[in-house]
């Protein structure tokens, strides 16, 4: 009898032990996965709301809900900064099982195991969160052995990571495919995307191209190969855990073509003297263009975003269906503008104004369709020399736009409402000393690309503006949109003096998107998705995310590592 009774308590007792680790582990991983999904890399970790969820997610697996004898008190013992080195543990007991609950899990600590550490896995202590579920369950049969009861322990560990996922604020994002070169300086040419020290937000860099058609004169995808006065720069927030990323799809294979290793210098996790900062990490999948199209263009059938700039016909990357229910704003746009006479816009020619009003002060409120022909070698339709061009509605132009020497061009200076300006055919070009004002405007430019050479300027709110002020839409379809460009050309911002941007410039064919000149370029509250980006001369660009006037680029995520 004692022997029939042991075998029933190894194959009755004994295996209810082992169905209940499985199920408890179930439970311990999707705990852990989404209360570190909480956690931002990119921000003040969140610790608090991490310990609900991940209580939350427990109970639901475990189907203890309504059985909670004690709730751990998050509130009390998550709250304040993380600190890498001092674990926060807190239990909570529900029926059978204690729950608890660890962030930070620091590197050596139990709950990470044997398993040597890489960092590119395993990521930092405050990245991760840790859950423990014990579980107490009385025998059947092992009882007559002088066993009551016994008790499993399962451990399980996640943490966030940077790849396409969850949405973060990338005010730099290059999206060529497969050539070398895609984000560069050279010359003195320096690239910051810095900081927003009021949102705790870090300067964050995404590459998408893995690096496979490099040759001798661009080894690399990254490279400040200007000289050592050059950099390329992405800055955590200062005093907090918030690192900055650089982050490059040709590092999930180990591409080393990736970056120029020789831009580092002897200790390149401080930010010194390091022409690049931070080192690049693996991106795991490419970003593309889908972000902005199912922000502005949502539809299916897009087509190919071509693997070569200049073979647009050729193999391409497939940008999958928006899938979110909301016109395609971007498709209407141009099907409305793109050809005919619209309604409710005035004709320039025939209301008597010329397509060159050198040294005249014209002023016009409404709507206007700028119906002067493309001419030139740059299609442009209207030229001011000298003069002055303010209309304060929307605008929609047959050719390009020509500022030279003193010329202006103002688009909404009344500034209370959003406008925009299409371009059917050509490019707008604004010389040295000439001024472009666009407030709260959207530009659709249909072939063509901007070239603007800064010249001094002065800030955006003075009297009379001197330079470029051009801030996107504050609302409606284009909100936070300044400029979509798909024309595969040379766009160039440049100049000696400072730019005022404000909002998106969308440029996925530009070849490359140029910043030069001979001095500050601050790109206050820009973001710049293009296909390369270069910097040059002894420009110097600095880039500041704003949450309240960019797209969200999806590529934060979790996983699962213990």
């Amino acid at each position: 009898m004692m022997l029939l009774i042991g075998a029933a308590a190894l194959a009755v007792d004994l295996g209810v032990l082992r169905a209940d680790i499985r199920s408890d582990r179930l439970a311990a991983d999707a705990a852990s996965l989404a209360g570190v999904g909480q956690i931002n890399p990119f921000s003040s970790p969140d610790a608090v709301a991490a310990c609900e969820a991940a209580w939350d997610y427990a109970l639901l697996n475990l189907g203890d809900e309504g059985a909670v004898g004690s709730a751990p008190d998050c509130g009390a013992a998550f709250s304040g900064p993380c600190s890498p080195g001092d674990i926060r543990q807190e239990p909570g007991t529900a029926g059978p099982y204690t729950i608890t609950i660890s962030q930070p899990v620091p590197d050596g600590h139990a709950l990470m195991g044997t398993q040597a550490l890489d960092p590119d896995i395993d990521g930092s202590p405050c990245q991760r969160l840790g859950v423990t579920i014990e579980r107490s369950r009385p025998h059947t049969f092992a009882r007559v052995l002088g066993f009551d009861s016994n008790t499993t322990t399962v451990n399980s560990v996640a943490r966030s990571t940077t790849r396409p996922g969850e949405d973060e604020i990338v005010p730099l994002l290059l999206l060529e495919p497969l050539d070398c070169a895609a984000m560069y300086t050279s010359g003195d040419g320096k690239i910051t995307v810095t900081y927003n020290d009021t949102t705790k937000t870090p300067g964050i860099i995404v590459v998408d191209s893995n690096a496979s058609t490099c040759g001798p004169s661009n080894p690399y995808s990254i490279d400040a190969k200007g000289t050592i006065n050059g950099w390329i720069r992405a800055i955590p927030v200062p005093g907090e855990d918030i690192p900055s990323a650089i982050l490059s799809y040709a590092l999930s294979d180990g591409s080393l073509a990736s970056f120029d290793p020789g831009d580092l210098d002897d200790d390149p996790d401080v930010l010194d003297n390091d022409r690049l900062f931070p080192i690049p990490t693996p991106a795991f999948d490419r970003i593309t263009r889908k972000p902005l199209d199912w922000r502005y263009d949502c539809r299916s059938g897009y087509p190919l975003y071509p693997l070569v700039a200049s073979n647009p016909s050729g193999p391409g990357i497939q940008i999958p269906d928006c899938p979110f229910s909301k016109p395609p704003h971007i498709s209407n746009h141009r099907a409305t503008y793109d050809s005919g006479v619209p309604v409710g816009f005035q004709s320039w020619i025939a209301e008597g104004y010329s397509c060159s009003p050198n040294g005249a002060t014209i002023s016009v409120a409404g709507n206007w369709h700028i119906d002067c022909p493309p001419s030139g070698p740059n299609d442009i339709g209207l030229t001011v020399v000298g003069g002055s061009v303010t209309i304060d509605g929307n605008v929609l132009m047959d050719g390009g736009l020509d500022l030279r020497n003193d010329g202006r061009f103002t688009v909404n200076p009344s500034n209370s409402s959003d406008v925009f300006v299409y371009v059917r055919d050509g490019l707008i070009i604004k010389r040295s000393f000439a001024t472009l004002i666009l407030n709260r405007t959207f530009v659709y430019l249909g072939d063509g690309a901007v070239d603007i050479r800064a010249g001094s300027s002065d800030p955006c709110d003075a009297p009379i503006p001197v330079g470029i002020c051009w801030s996107a839409p504050e609302g409606g379809d284009f909100e936070d949109l300044a400029l979509w460009s798909e024309a595969n050309l040379a766009h160039q911002i440049g100049g000696q003096g400072g730019n005022n941007l404000t909002g998106t410039f969308f440029t996925p064919n530009a070849e490359p998107f140029s910043l030069d000149g001979q001095g500050a370029q601050l790109q206050f509250r820009a973001q710049f998705v293009t296909r390369r980006l270069e910097v040059k001369g002894t420009a110097v660009v600095e880039m500041t995310p704003d949450p309240e006037r960019t797209t969200p680029i999806p590529v934060r995520a979790v996983d699962l590592i213990r």
